[in-house]
């Protein structure tokens, strides 16, 4: 009779720790908090980053920890700015990639959050190059590495993936790169140090990143674009990631802009052909795209089927 009883106390004793772990999940590690800490000691005289993000519900998308996976190859130091606050069960994800994490709704977009990055690599100088990036972009080739190779080859002081006409010619922000001389310059900082709330993510373009490449050129500083605007020529919108199986499959475009299926981006091709090369040319991008597809209930998931 003492053993059973000692055995049905072990089984309760059991269900209460299980319990705990699922309370404990459910509202310690759901619970989203706004942080500004350091994760790692930086890699002084190394190449930095600074990835800018947005999640509402505060968690980190796979294909976001694939990025910077990809990212830290090139760029050890990363400087993770999101604009909201985290879940706590979302930190330990990006431990293993970031140097830094900022986590707390300051409203002003992208740009703001690479305001915020680029204050705190300036405090931490010396590093090489710096990128910056962001979560509007689905990360497609293997390695970032043929990126700053061809900006070595081109003699750029600053780099993008791709250029678009809209306002004016521009580099266009969601990914990218700078030699120390740019990045380094006060002017620079004083660009960035300008952002500040706007109404819409539209008016955050055309104020910040449409005027940004001729800022840059008129202090005597050279750009230049991964896949060349002048190639693109036969693609008749300003902005070619409107095209995005062509960006894919004939110019290997190393990036596919997420906006592909939303409403927000005035897509020319079909998104049914877009999800069958990355199915076939791409499958591990494919997977962690249906993933989050699903998981923000995409309209354009059915697309894929």
């Amino acid at each position: 009779m003492l053993k059973n009883h000692t055995s049905r106390l072990s089984q309760i004793a059991g269900i209460i720790l299980i319990l705990s772990y699922i309370i404990r999940w459910a509202f310690y590690d759901r619970q989203q908090i706004a942080v500004d800490f350091q994760l790692a000691p930086y890699a002084k005289g190394e190449n930095a980053a600074v990835f800018a993000a947005y999640s509402a519900d505060g968690t980190v998308p796979d294909y976001v920890l694939d990025y910077l996976r990809k990212l830290k190859q090139i760029a050890p130091n990363i400087v993770y700015v999101t604009d909201n606050p985290i879940r706590r069960g979302e930190i330990k994800k990006l431990e293993p990639y970031i140097t830094h994490l900022t986590a707390y709704r300051h409203g002003e977009y992208d740009w703001g959050s690479y305001k915020r990055g680029i204050a705190h690599l300036w405090q931490n100088l010396p590093f090489d190059k710096l990128i910056l990036a962001n979560d509007s972009a689905l990360p497609i080739a293997t390695t970032f590495t043929p990126i700053l190779e061809k900006m070595s080859a081109d003699k750029a002081d600053f780099y993008g993936i791709t250029a678009n006409q809209d306002g004016a010619y521009h580099l266009q922000s969601y990914f990218l790169a700078f030699a120390p001389a740019v990045w380094q310059h006060a002017a620079f900082a004083e660009y960035f140090n300008t952002v500040k709330p706007e109404k819409d993510g539209l008016t955050v373009a055309y104020r910040y990143e449409v005027p940004f490449t001729n800022y840059l050129e008129n202090l005597g500083f050279k750009s230049g674009a991964y896949i060349p605007y002048n190639t693109l020529q036969d693609l008749p919108l300003n902005d070619k990631n409107c095209y995005p199986l062509t960006m894919l499959s004939k110019h290997n475009a190393p990036f596919l802009k997420m906006r592909t299926f939303t409403n927000r981006l005035n897509v020319q091709e079909p998104r049914r052909l877009v999800f069958a090369w990355l199915e076939k040319h791409a499958p591990n991008a494919y997977k962690m795209l249906l993933t989050h597809l699903a998981r923000i209930n995409s309209p354009y998931l059915k697309d894929a089927r």
